[in-house]
């Protein structure tokens, strides 16, 4: 966004001090539009930038007014609303200084709507028409890392057939090599982008070519060493602790077995803020030059050395990130956690295929993780042909569920009314059934003879087959007590959310046949957990718990795939292609996404005993 917005802003505050305040004109109205946007209150600047429009059509800052609304909109992921605001700019305004902040907007949205090719080519308009080199530099890696992460060779080939300037001939080569380097075919990338600088000294993209010429480098560096950061964070630092000794003690025992598997383990403390910790460990990894980084914990770091991996070309892990996406952003970024998105399928293929469930109603985090696990969840249930019949979603710090709830019970009700129906006439509409069930509830249900005995919630809600709940352990208390009170009797589905020994014991009355996720599982009465705990204790003088296992199994299946002058490339590859890792708590094996751990367990909670099941 130019500079000449928040310039305007400061003149038209200037200006407002001298006219009257019985009503604000527009000028202020966009003022104080603004200063919500840079507050990052999206919606008040939203209502604020539409109302300008609507109380003065003709004001003479309407572009301005009408940028800020679309960029509102597009904060708040209304993207059909910015784009109706888009188009109408882009049909009245041709001419304005901000076409190319439009374009540039319009792109980013159809990125986000996973619109890559779309998105490349309002990018490249402002390649070839804009006069801003900062946002023409922005944009330029814009549609190199998309083309390179998201089109395929035929995408790019339509596009050739419709720019076939220099500009973009070059961008397919530049492209072309990122893709072999990125599969493994160094040499004949590198080459590639050698002979690019001989034919394109000047070009757009000259300069970022020697870049990835200079950083690719980085791949063929070896190392005895591996990273791990560890967070100073009081909240997550026993965490990173007890992960660290875990990998400590897989690398001790590991070099007892077999000298040749030792390798020097570096620890580096680091704190939540992530540009502090991105130059902290750029600052050791330019001394050092480990062969690998493990951690940290919070998704912002994850994401932020993902990115560094990918330009630096180390092999980056991340231990407990699940945030869908964070692989892609590097070929060197490894999830051992696998993301929500592959949470949410692999429950709703048990539910759908091994248990043979039909009809679901769902209770998620309005949050990016709940709303990826429900992708994933309804993804499956649809292909398979069941349904969905009631989504529900809570915000941060809710402890009253019982709205939502409620309406899940008085769904249940209506399917069971429905299916009932539709059995004796399967012709009817939704519509007619809806107006027949509103009847049946008033008439029948809710008579003032049959009133007190539903209002009592001593008829149980038995219409849906499973009710998915995604939480965090510290919800579960409240909303343990609300789903029995409700008396809805269903299959009680959850997210690893639920895997918390000691809550469930404490809401085991209404919490029995509760069946949920896990990408760790312990058995504790196994003969090799128990040796391993017996080592352990003797070797670090404490009880491995959770966290340690994990440090463990992460530690143990990276050092095997180690060996004495590896590169960093190298690495990569072998723990890329690694097979099935049976690890104490984790399994690891990549499945249908790159570098993504696959691996999970279903568990049920049964007469107070924590079984797996799958």
């Amino acid at each position: 966004m130019r500079n000449i917005i928040w310039i305007m802003a400061f003149i038209f505050s200037v200006l407002s001090g001298f006219e009257g305040f019985a009503q604000l004109d527009d000028r202020q109205m966009f003022m104080k539009g603004l200063e919500n946007y840079k507050q990052k209150q999206y919606s008040d600047a939203q209502r604020t930038f539409f109302t300008t429009l609507k109380n003065y059509p003709d004001s003479r800052i309407q572009t301005s007014i009408k940028l800020m609304l679309a960029k509102s909109y597009y904060k708040l992921h209304e993207y059909s609303s910015a784009n109706l605001v888009i188009n109408d700019f882009l049909k009245k305004y041709e001419s304005s200084s901000y076409i190319d902040d439009i374009y540039y907007l319009r792109a980013n949205i159809q990125y986000q709507q996973g619109e890559y090719a779309q998105a490349v080519e309002d990018w490249l308009w402002i390649i070839y028409n804009s006069q801003d080199s900062r946002l023409k530099r922005k944009t330029g890696d814009y549609i190199f890392n998309t083309m390179a992460l998201h089109l395929s060779q035929r995408e790019i080939s339509a596009l050739s057939q419709q720019y076939t300037d220099d500009i973009f001939n070059g961008l397919v080569e530049v492209v072309k090599a990122k893709k072999l380097m990125d599969s493994g075919e160094q040499k004949q990338g590198e080459y590639l982008l050698e002979r690019f600088l001989d034919n394109y000294p000047s070009h757009f993209y000259a300069e970022q070519v020697s870049e990835i010429l200079r950083n690719r480098r980085g791949s063929s560096i070896t190392s005895n060493s591996i990273l791990i950061l560890k967070s100073n964070q009081p909240n997550a630092k026993e965490i990173s602790d007890a992960i660290t000794k875990g990998f400590l003690y897989a690398a001790y025992e590991m070099s007892q077995r077999d000298r040749e598997q030792a390798i020097r383990i570096d620890t580096l403390g680091v704190s939540e803020n992530v540009l502090s910790m991105v130059h902290k460990t750029m600052d050791y990894m330019m001394e050092n030059k480990p062969l690998a980084v493990l951690g940290p914990l919070s998704d912002d770091g994850n994401t932020a050395l993902g990115l560094l991996s990918r330009y630096e070309y180390f092999p980056f892990i991340s231990p407990v990130s699940s945030q869908k996406g964070l692989a892609e952003i590097s070929p060197y970024a490894f999830q051992i956690n696998p993301d929500a998105e592959i949470k949410g399928r692999f429950l709703a293929e048990y539910a759908v295929k091994e248990l043979g469930l039909k009809t679901f109603a769902t209770l998620a985090p309005a949050d990016e993780y709940g709303i990826s696990l429900l992708d994933g969840f309804r993804e499956v249930v649809l292909e398979n042909e069941a349904e969905i019949v009631e989504e529900q979603w809570y915000y941060e710090d809710t402890q009253d569920f019982s709205r939502q709830f409620k309406t899940i019970r008085k769904q249940g009700f209506y399917i069971t009314f429905r299916d009932s129906v539709l059995a004796v006439d399967s012709t009817l509409a939704d519509t007619v059934l809806q107006r027949q069930f509103q009847e049946y509830m008033t008439e029948t249900l809710f008579s003032s003879e049959g009133r007190r005995e539903i209002d009592s919630t001593q008829v149980p809600s038995t219409g849906i087959d499973a009710l998915f709940i995604a939480t965090y352990p510290e919800y579960i208390p409240f909303m343990a007590p609300q789903f029995a009170f409700q008396n809805i009797q269903t299959q009680l589905l959850g997210n690893e959310g639920w895997s918390n020994k000691d809550i469930l014991m404490q809401q085991r009355v209404y919490l029995d046949g509760l069946i949920y996720i896990s990408a760790g599982y312990v058995d504790q009465e196994s003969w090799n957990f128990k040796a391993f705990q017996s080592r352990f204790r003797q070797q670090m003088q404490e009880t491995a718990e959770k966290y340690h296992l994990l440090g463990y199994d992460i530690g143990k299946w990276m050092i095997s795939h180690y060996q004495p002058g590896i590169s960093r490339g190298a690495f990569r590859d072998r723990l890329s292609n690694s097979e099935l890792y049976q690890g104490i708590l984790e399994n690891i094996k990549f499945g249908i996404n790159p570098r993504v751990n696959s691996q999970l367990n279903i568990i049920k909670f049964y007469r107070g005993q924590i079984l797996k099941v799958q």
